[in-house]
């Protein structure tokens, strides 16, 4: 088994509060976890035994209804934590979580995570603060999912947040490629519709699409969509 030997956790500040000893023995206790694309890190219901740090690529939440469609909650990338709620209420996963690229996971022992928020108050409180920012995530990302909006606007909206959350590449590129099955699950569509409106979209010069890869020329003709 290969440990962690860095923390790049940004929701708890890289794990900054914790003494020398303690975070020693948290990387002691590590395990970094290659998981390729599309393979399920952690499955809905799961009782997980570890905190998940994703180090590199990015994976999505999912939740599916009785007839195994399913919903896309959120997306995560670099430094997000995985599985804050397994750690506090002892319940199993309430989400599947997904890698949308190869990833590259710090997963640490739920146990020794549970030993520091019981024994220091500063990285209790950085826990706390990640779920603050979880929920900030959420109400920034709210227009997205909003019935109230039309799809044309609500995909404006999806692309600006995957090149806020992921970045761009010099030329514009977004650095994830998004398939359009899950864009069209996020804003509860078909695939089909979503590749018109990205036509529609290069015909107007916002971007170029090339297979899975799109490039926005003008985010100011996608805001003033929204």
């Amino acid at each position: 088994m290969e440990r962690c030997t860095i923390i790049k956790a940004q929701q708890l500040r890289n794990f900054e509060s914790l003494s020398k000893m303690a975070l020693d023995r948290v990387l002691e206790t590590s395990e970094s976890l290659f998981v390729s694309k599309g393979a399920i890190v952690f499955k809905e219901n799961q009782l997980l035994n570890k905190l998940y740090c994703i180090k590199e690529g990015a994976c999505k939440f999912s939740t599916f209804d009785n007839l195994g469609r399913e919903h896309i909650l959120r997306f995560l990338g670099k430094g997000d934590i995985m599985g804050k709620r397994s750690i506090i209420s002892n319940k199993g996963a309430n989400v599947t979580a997904t890698a949308l690229t190869e990833t590259v996971l710090c997963c640490f022992d739920k146990s020794e995570i549970q030993y520091n928020l019981k024994t220091n108050t500063d990285f209790c409180n950085d826990l706390l603060h990640a779920f603050i920012e979880d929920a900030n995530a959420v109400d920034k990302t709210r227009i997205i999912y909003c019935a109230n909006k039309g799809i044309k606007q609500r995909l404006a909206q999806l692309l600006l947040y995957l090149a806020e959350k992921f970045g761009q590449d010099p030329n514009g590129k977004l650095m994830i490629r998004l398939k359009r099955e899950d864009m069209a699950s996020v804003l509860g569509t078909s695939q089909e519709y979503i590749i018109n409106l990205l036509t529609h979209f290069k015909n107007k010069g916002f971007l170029n699409v090339n297979r899975s890869e799109i490039v926005l020329n003008s985010k100011e003709g996608l805001r003033e969509l929204i």
